[in-house]
């Protein structure tokens, strides 16, 4: 089952557990899933520049510790995750042909990078080459 399916499916399960008057156990599920709910809310807003610990926590009605501990029990740094993801979505736009066109800052800005500079350093660090030279060899590739 994807990620973005199984928080919807425990919900319901907490639903019903709940509606059946057995608060104990709607509680489980909810806690179960709070990090993939956490996670699906991070990876929709991706390209949100105010994507912050703090809107996350307040949407999900937790404090930012309890956001950073519960994660941190799944071995994930939000931080780290957040930029990865907008990394790999980066990534894969610089090789799509429909993207070619696009400057490459407005890809960064589309995925939550603001300023192309540090996006570019970032790209290089975590695929070892820059942004440019990752799109020329996907279109060398074609």
């Amino acid at each position: 089952m994807d990620a973005a399916g199984r928080p919807g499916i425990e919900l319901l399960r907490a639903l019903v557990t709940f509606r059946l008057d057995d608060r104990r156990s709607a509680a489980e599920p909810l806690h179960d899933t709070l990090h993939l709910r956490i996670l699906d809310y991070a990876r929709t807003h991706l390209g949100d520049h105010d994507l912050t610990p703090e809107r996350i926590a307040d949407h999900h009605h937790i404090s930012r510790r309890c956001l950073y501990n519960t994660l941190s029990r799944k071995g994930i740094c939000l931080g780290s995750w957040i930029r990865t993801q907008r990394l790999e979505r980066c990534r894969d736009e610089l090789a799509a042909p429909a993207a070619h066109h696009r400057p490459i800052s407005a890809i960064a800005w589309r995925w939550g990078f603001p300023n192309a500079a540090p996006f570019s350093r970032t790209f290089k660090h975590a695929y070892g080459l820059t942004p440019s030279d990752g799109r020329a060899l996907h279109s060398a590739a074609r």
